[in-house]
């Protein structure tokens, strides 16, 4: 059995950039580099693709990127970490009505192996919040098969 886990938020309010959502992220410690310094995100042009790409790019061209796939009306893609740890989100979105963060990249669970979702309450949403974000809504979802 596994599970998909999921976090849908809605902070429109805040910002309509997506970037302005991953800066307030890496403020809060979800970075966009690995531990081993490589950034992965959907390049420009993917059309839907969904190549994931993986460099040593930096954070002045990732913002780039996906200042130009918003304009451009294209999903953005980038993992996020954890203070550099090897628990991660990937970011899906198109505009930061809907943000989609996959919980996907060392998933925190409880002893039944469903996602521990205080864990991540504590770590995005409540600092989301503190550090200035409007949260419109969110909504945490998982399926299991």
């Amino acid at each position: 059995m596994s599970y998909e886990a999921s976090i849908i938020i809605n902070c429109e309010s805040y910002s309509s950039r997506i970037k302005d959502f991953i800066l307030i992220m890496n403020d809060i410690k979800w970075g966009i580099y690995n531990d081993n310094e490589y950034v992965s995100y959907l390049p420009k042009g993917d059309d839907g693709l969904f190549d994931w790409k993986a460099d040593k790019s930096s954070v002045e061209q990732i913002l780039n990127i996906i200042d130009s796939k918003q304009d451009n009306n294209e999903t953005v893609g980038i993992n996020l970490y954890f203070n550099r740890e090897d628990c991660g989100v990937s970011l899906l979105a198109d505009k930061t009505s809907e943000i989609r963060l996959l919980i996907d990249i060392g998933r925190k669970d409880l002893p039944d192996r469903t996602t521990d979702f205080s864990w991540y309450f504590q770590k995005i949403i409540m600092p989301l919040r503190k550090n200035g974000c409007i949260i419109n809504n969110f909504t945490f979802e998982e399926y299991m098969d």
